[in-house]
């Protein structure tokens, strides 16, 4: 199968008080076209770095990270920001939608930055908005959708450029058990329809168990 996502050796450090805090030691990880991983572990383990450097948010200081085969460049910022346009979704635990902008609208923006007319932006965030269950909610801002629905149009969001994959970091840490269920099996049909693959970093289990693999921050820096 195809490889989506490689990382080869890679290694990310901080400096802390004259203190060198290492939290991703040598990792060796490909994720393949369609495959679902959950990534687990305590806070501070270091799932957020690995995400950062898998959506070419954060740099590592050693290793090399590959997309669709592509050795990434981190020194070519057009290069890095073509590569988060177009290949790579994200989702948040804080969902960042603009206050100002109704579902729709929050769907299409990054369509629009893509080059895409405005008409066929929203056209196509209608689209996946009713897919994710929101037909009725189009029009809807954001202080006028539940936790659960927010995340549904984040959802939405981050397939609209038809991602490769999507990163997602914590997406039902702000819902209660029975929200976080209704959002995961959405997200996972729609990752499977998409033919795209995902990331997802969570500390519930319920969550981690629905997808193809689980690993362990810990064990991939043993």
């Amino acid at each position: 199968m195809n490889k989506v996502l490689e990382f080869k050796n890679i290694s990310r450090e901080f400096s802390l008080n004259n203190n060198t805090l290492r939290v991703l030691r040598d990792i060796n990880f490909s994720i393949n076209q369609k495959e679902r991983v959950a990534l687990i572990g305590p806070s501070g383990a270091g799932k957020t770095s690995f995400l950062h450097i898998a959506g070419l948010l954060e740099i590592p200081t050693n290793g090399e990270v590959y997309i669709n085969n592509n050795l990434i460049d981190w020194n070519s910022d057009k290069i890095l920001s073509q590569h988060r346009l177009n290949d790579i979704g994200f989702i948040f635990q804080f969902n960042n939608l603009l206050d100002d902008f109704n579902a729709t609208e929050n769907t299409a923006i990054p369509f629009i930055l893509s080059g895409n007319s405005k008409k066929l932006s929203l056209e196509k965030a209608e689209f996946l908005l009713s897919e994710v269950g929101l037909k009725d909610r189009l029009k809807s801002f954001p202080n006028q959708l539940s936790g659960g629905e927010q995340q549904r149009v984040a959802i939405a969001r981050s397939l609209i450029n038809d991602p490769t994959i999507i990163l997602a970091d914590e997406p039902t840490g702000n819902l209660d058990n029975d929200s976080s269920m209704k959002v995961i099996e959405v997200f996972n049909n729609l990752v499977i329809n998409h033919n795209c693959s995902l990331i997802i970093a969570t500390h519930d289990m319920d969550v981690a168990n629905l997808q193809d693999r689980i690993l362990s921050i810990e064990e991939l820096n043993s």
